[in-house]
């Protein structure tokens, strides 16, 4: 058990804080939508900004997660585990090239 809190504890650390800024982007955009009512209800376009927020923070996401995987796959000390956490990152960054491209064909679509 303790190996697996050194390891966590290290790749909490390899987090990037700009992960930590896009996530606090978006539970507060989130809870902007939800409170459209009491936050802002002489702001109509209040709402409109934080689901453009929303959206954006979900475009950016997928790339700070991958760039996550390749930090903590960089830091293992085992051969055997060090791949298998680089062939996770590999798998990642297609399915994030992947969920960017849909997130942006959404965005053309919705303007």
């Amino acid at each position: 058990m303790n190996q697996l809190q050194l390891f966590a504890a290290r790749a909490l650390r390899a987090l990037p804080t700009s992960l930590w800024w896009v996530l606090g982007a978006l539970v507060g955009a989130i809870l902007s939508i939800n409170l459209e009512k009491e936050v802002s209800p002489h702001t109509p376009a209040a709402a409109r900004v934080a689901h453009w927020v929303v959206r954006l923070c979900l475009l950016v996401l997928p790339p700070l997660g991958v760039v996550w995987l390749w930090r903590v796959a960089a830091g293992v000390g085992h051969a055997g585990w060090r791949l298998l956490w680089y062939m996770a990152a590999l798998g990642a960054t297609g399915l994030s090239v992947g969920v960017v491209l849909l997130v942006l064909f959404g965005l053309i679509v919705w303007l």
